[in-house]
């Protein structure tokens, strides 16, 4: 069975007063790992690494609460102590930490930065298959120091050289510090800790208890467990004896040992002659010893002093989602840069259709308040589309960057300029088709665009839940009249969008492009029917970050296709100079989002299914209006008033890990907002002299995520 991970790792910066010390460690904070073989941490995108390190003897200590590790690199390092089945420092290569089959959870080696740098950029890990939230930590401290990362405390084992009483190394303990921590003689409260000291030290060694005070009442001296009660009556079965009773949290045990308990050899402690200090045995077991006994070692503890921190970086520890794992609840999906993502691609598709229907609709609503079916000539675009732009050629811009691309896109073969508009709207199959079929034979085309602009370009903002977009949106369209107050036309759009997920450097850009028939008809006076139907495609490049801590990104490309399109029904009634024009509209949809995988350097990569979401919506709305006449000139003030209630059901998307096509992960994708407010407002201005100026300004609030705005304006002039 292969058992993914993922790996979060949290690096720990540790000052001291204003001091801040260089040493740091690069680890990856996410990776993907198995049962089956093992997989190097350097496959995140991140190769593990540390610096500012200048001790030429360093120990490097890598634990994991359950899974193997392994480097495959240990030229130039040192064996150390307690670590790889080594049971003392030796300047031998450490080769057992590169055995596979040893299944070690902890690996440990001395040496340089340099020495250890390539070990560990070697280093690998293999998850158990049942443990769901295991832990690694990676810890670099001088050589003859001891990290247990169980607790977060350092040791030393010193040998003395000569035998030292017990309050000899009391005293040189409590005189010693660590990377700014104090020192004492360790107290042991876990059988975790104490496995950790018996593993590392092997020797007979005092620790910090004693009864000197209080015949059979064995406290801990020193540290942050000083005056701390363990045993009692010189018995490690009673809990109260003579006024003194064991503290909550630190009961140990008398061999023979149960499951986790720790603590007294056999018949300890007994007071021998006066036996009145801690010892630990060579086997990991406890005994009482004169003061003066035949000790030469001694375990130092750093750490769990109040107030006290240590002034090293030299520590990251790392929690592991192990994905196939029987205690496993790991989703990809849970990944907030992921489900950012996949949501804004949805919404992003969403906003794209919303704003290419309103363009459209639009010019239907323009065309009813103004009575009036006016072009453009092409070399007017200037002032429409830059407000900087007197010394350039949009005429040139516009048709290059727009036309052309229709063209090519197989509207026609031909190219578009602004000599031969007429010509290639009546070469193309619908006006010919209109032709044959119904002698309609169109002439007096009106060419009309529509954009949204800002500074210098064409601009869109969206803020909403954390995530940015900006997009930049142009619509051309032609249109004739049918009969009095009826058109028919098509309009080709463009846009392009850039959406940033959080601040954390996900994101996507989005080209988009449809082109779109629509028709308004009158069946009666005051009364309206728009329809309009549209068909785009949609790509967008993504790039998602996969380690937040390194940067380490993926990147995929999305398409889609869409088919949508309206029916709005508009009727109107006039009191005195002012129109009221109401209207309700459904909306509808079809979008097919196309499989991709994702590519970069990080086996976090994921391989997406194909899926379809089926999007529909009704509005409400009204528009009031009014005309005044000046003399060469009249103005159409308006304010629109529009609901909008969103009824598309949940998208499905299934995904892998491209590593592990085995593991498939769905999400529900939900509607953004179930229902939203529009209020816009603007003029059109109609001038004698051909010119025709739009403005229109809008604002949009989504229920419960956020809101939209925009700025749009428009400049035309009769043919």
């Amino acid at each position: 069975m292969r058992a993914w991970l993922r790996i979060a790792a949290v690096g720990v910066t540790l000052l001291l007063s204003n001091k801040v010390w260089a040493e740091t460690i690069t680890m990856p904070s996410t990776l993907t790992a198995n049962t089956s073989s093992f997989v190097l941490l350097s496959d995140s995108g991140t190769t593990p690494s540390i610096s500012g390190f200048t001790a030429t003897d360093l120990l490097a200590t890598i634990t994991a609460s359950a899974g193997t590790l392994v480097v495959t690199t240990t030229t130039g390092l040192e064996q150390a102590s307690g670590y790889c089945d080594y049971t003392s420092d030796n300047s031998s290569e450490p080769t057992n930490c590169k055995l596979e089959a040893s299944d070690h959870e902890e690996i440990g080696f001395i040496g340089t930065q340099a020495e250890i740098n390539a070990a560990i950029a070697t280093l690998s890990f293999k998850g158990d298959g049942t443990t769901g939230s295991p832990t690694v930590t990676l810890s670099i401290t001088p050589a003859g120091s001891l990290y247990n990362s169980a607790n977060g405390h350092y040791y030393k084992v010193v040998n003395h050289g000569s035998n030292i009483t017990w309050s000899d190394a009391k005293t040189a303990a409590e005189a010693s510090t660590l990377n700014g921590l104090s020192g004492y003689l360790a107290s042991i409260t876990s059988y975790q800790e104490n496995t950790f000291i018996d593993d590392k030290a092997g020797v007979n060694a005092w620790l910090g208890g004693t009864d000197a005070d209080t015949e059979g009442c064995w406290k801990w001296s020193g540290g942050p467990d000083d005056g701390k009660i363990f045993t009692v009556g010189n018995d490690a079965d009673n809990t109260t004896s003579g006024g003194c009773t064991v503290d909550s949290g630190y009961t140990v045990y008398e061999k023979p040992f149960g499951a986790g308990e720790f603590g007294w050899n056999s018949n300890e402690p007994n007071d021998a002659g006066g036996e009145d200090r801690l010892h630990i045995k060579t086997d990991g077991t406890w005994n009482d010893y004169r003061n003066n006994q035949n000790v030469q070692y001694y375990v130092i503890e750093y750490g769990g002093i109040e107030g006290e921190t240590a002034t090293t970086t030299g520590l990251t520890t790392l929690t592991i989602s192990s994905i196939e794992a029987s205690g496993s609840t790991h989703q990809a999906f849970d990944d907030k840069q992921l489900a950012g993502m996949v949501e804004a691609q949805t919404e992003s598709v969403k906003r794209w259709m919303f704003n290419s229907t309103n363009s459209v609709m639009g010019r239907m609503e323009q065309y009813r308040r103004t009575g009036l079916n006016n072009g453009l000539k092409f070399s007017d675009f200037k002032l429409a589309l830059a407000n900087n732009g007197g010394n350039q050629s949009i005429e040139d811009k516009l048709k290059k960057h727009y036309i052309d691309k229709y063209s090519k896109a197989g509207l026609d073969n031909q190219g578009l300029t602004k000599d031969n508009v007429e010509n290639f709207i009546s070469g193309l199959p619908l006006t010919k088709y209109l032709k044959n079929e119904f002698s309609m034979e169109p002439k007096n085309w009106a060419v009309w665009s529509n954009g949204l602009i800002s500074s210098g370009g064409v601009d869109f903002s969206v803020g909403e839940l954390g995530r940015r977009s900006e997009s930049e949106g142009f619509t051309i369209g032609a249109d004739f009249n049918l009969a009095e107050n009826s058109l028919f036309g098509f309009a080709l759009r463009d846009g392009t969008e850039d959406v940033k997920i959080s601040t954390d450097g996900s994101n996507f850009n989005s080209d988009n492009l449809s082109i779109s028939f629509y028709n308004t008809w009158k069946p009666k006076e005051g009364n309206f029917i728009d329809t309009f139907l549209s068909f785009g495609e949609t790509t967008q490049v993504t790039s998602r970050v996969v380690d937040v801590a390194n940067n380490t990104k993926v990147a995929g490309e999305l398409k889609s296709q869409q088919i949508f399109g309206a029916v709005k029904y508009n009727f109107a009634k006039n009191f005195k100079d002012i129109t009221f024009s109401n209207y309700s509209s459904l909306n509808f949809s079809y979008v097919m989002f196309d499989n991709y995988s994702e590519t970069g350097d990080s086996n976090l990569k994921l391989s997406f299914d194909d899926r379809d979401l089926e999007s529909t919506s009704v509005n409400f709305g009204t528009v009031v209006s009014s005309d005044f006449n000046f003399r060469k000139s009249t103005l159409f003030p308006y304010l629109k008033i529009e609901f909008n209630e969103d009824l598309t059901e949940n998208s499905t998307l299934k995904a892998n890990y491209i590593s592990s096509s085995a593991n498939q992960y769905t999400t529900d994708i939900a509607k953004s907002f179930s229902s939203m407010m529009s209020m816009e407002t603007g003029f059109d201005w109609n001038f004698n002299n051909g010119w025709d100026l739009t403005t229109t300004i809008n604002r949009i609030d989504k229920n419960g995520i956020g809101h939209q705005n925009y700025l749009k304006f428009n400049a035309i002039r009769i043919f």
